[in-house]
């Protein structure tokens, strides 16, 4: 019996008897496999549409924007009523007597120089005519008068009013009007108490 021609070593590969059958690269797809085409265990499957863009390699992580681009720059507060810088944080206050309730209001900064003389001036001149006007208001006129005048110098001392350099959203500051002193109902306020205790001083040298 002749050996057949051109015979395959055992384990050469060849198409004889016991050559192994060579597998594929993991990953790759082959022809003939039931799951031809597919990725290998733990790859992950792109999604749809066009592959996302990658850093080349050796490339610099991307770095932070510097702060100063993040921020606007700072400028203090701006005014409560208009917008414009400087403004200063304070407070004024009014009250009101009727002989026998009485209110007490405020007004909140913080006040550019322009809008902070307008609450003063407004505030303190109706608190001078009309806050009289009871046991207790007779007390808290003058005592809300002195906290105003104290206030005052904190909002008189800024600069003009101008917008802000961040270019926020303003308007026009207020008009002052003329000085405290210079309005009527602030004048005729102010001589009330002196009237008032003149009037009682005459009655009773009258009852004397």
């Amino acid at each position: 019996m002749q050996p057949p021609s051109n015979p395959t070593p055992y384990g050469h590969g060849g198409p004889g008897y016991g050559a192994p059958q060579q597998a594929p690269y993991a990953g790759q797809p082959h022809t003939g496999q039931p799951y031809a085409g597919q990725p290998y265990a733990g790859q992950q499957q792109a999604p749809y549409g066009p592959p996302p863009q990658q850093a080349p390699y050796g490339a610099p992580p991307a770095q932070p924007m510097p702060y100063g681009a993040q921020q606007p720059s700072h400028h203090g507060p701006q005014c409560r009523f208009c917008g414009c810088v400087p403004a200063a944080e304070t407070t004024f206050r009014g009250h009101r007597g009727m002989i026998l309730i009485m209110s007490f209001l405020h007004t909140k900064g913080p006040f550019c120089r322009d809008c902070g003389l307008a609450v003063f001036r407004d505030m303190t001149a109706k608190t001078l005519i009309g806050g009289w006007w009871g046991y207790i208001s007779f007390i808290a006129t003058p005592v809300t008068v002195l906290i105003n005048l104290t206030r005052h110098g904190k909002v008189a001392s800024l600069a003009p009013p101008m917008p802000p350099p961040d270019g926020s959203p303003h308007r026009h500051p207020a008009d002052p009007g003329p000085p405290l002193m210079s309005r009527p109902i602030a004048v005729i306020g102010a001589l009330v108490p002196v009237l008032l205790i003149a009037l009682v001083v005459l009655i009773n040298i009258a009852g004397a």
